[in-house]
């Protein structure tokens, strides 16, 4: 595999942790002959550091290849803009699960180090695209899910959920997550959906407390166009990897599908999935005799 000529480091914003870490990989890197940028919010915690920098969206741009510092959901923050620009990320973990930023601060520079010598492995995440009725044509990403819920009445919504234009049910309860695998060990996993694997091509749902219990979650195919219209919803939200989020009133449809595009992350050889699982969900290794 090629080497990463043009690398764009990204900090998680406002935090104290990222300084020393960020000057270690820009040096690390500058020593194998990459080109190093940030984007102007990890360039004010570098004071006095020789770095170009820019808007996010300019920089990654340019890239080959997003480094991000933080948790999932600095990683999560990216993965729209990555995806738009087909820029590959690789999470260090600063956070606490870390199930997409996966290499630790301790292994940080030698994972680099095997990456520029082209020794990883790629992975391409599945994406949502959900837009309302009322701005059809402006779609929004997801990596991980999108999420109706209860505003601040703390009313139970009613949905008619619809899938390739085929009523599927009536839902009344306090939300629904429509998660891509990636997601299923986020959100959805708290509402009792299933842990899917990156690779299977499928969409989750799962209610979010449902007034009737036999509501459970479901998955259907990736192929799958999905239409969720809010028959009751005084002050319904609904949220977008909980970074963005979409206006919805009362009577109006949340159209969800796969995106054509695609999140590619990059993980070390080691990078084992089941051992992510193993380590971050306190599975026990073996069986007692």
């Amino acid at each position: 595999m090629n080497k990463f000529k043009r690398i764009c480091i990204v900090g998680k914003y406002k935090s104290a942790e990222v300084q020393r870490p960020v000057s270690q990989i820009i040096e690390f890197l500058r020593s194998e002959g990459a080109d190093c940028l940030v984007d102007d919010m990890t360039a004010q915690q570098l004071p006095g550091m020789n770095v170009e920098f820019g808007p996010i969206d300019d920089v990654v741009s340019r890239s080959d290849l997003v480094v991000v510092l933080g948790g999932d959901g600095t990683l999560l923050g990216l993965a729209r803009t990555a995806a738009m620009h087909d820029v590959p990320l690789l999470g260090i973990n600063l956070g606490r699960l870390g199930f997409l930023a996966d290499i630790s601060l301790n292994k940080m520079v030698a994972s680099l180090r095997a990456v520029q010598r082209g020794e990883y492995i790629t992975d391409d995440r599945a994406i949502l695209e959900a837009s309302a009725d009322s701005e059809p044509e402006n779609g929004i990403w997801a990596l991980n899910d999108v999420s109706i819920g209860k505003g601040q009445s703390g009313s139970l919504i009613q949905m008619k959920v619809t899938i390739d234009g085929e009523f599927a049910y009536n839902l009344r309860s306090d939300g629904l997550v429509v998660s891509t695998p990636t997601g299923s060990t986020a959100y959805a996993l708290s509402a009792g959906g299933p842990i899917i694997a990156p690779g299977v091509d499928c969409i989750l749902l799962a209610p979010v407390c449902p007034h009737s219990l036999s509501n459970r979650p479901i998955v259907i195919p990736g192929t799958s166009k999905i239409e969720i219209e809010l028959m009751e919803a005084i002050d319904a939200h609904v949220h977008i990897d909980s970074h963005t989020h979409l206006n919805i009133q009362q009577g109006g449809r949340l159209m969800i599908q796969v995106a054509a595009a695609k999140v590619r992350l990059v993980h070390s050889k080691e990078h084992d999935y089941f051992g992510t699982l193993r380590e971050k969900l306190h599975w026990a290794g073996t069986m007692g005799s």
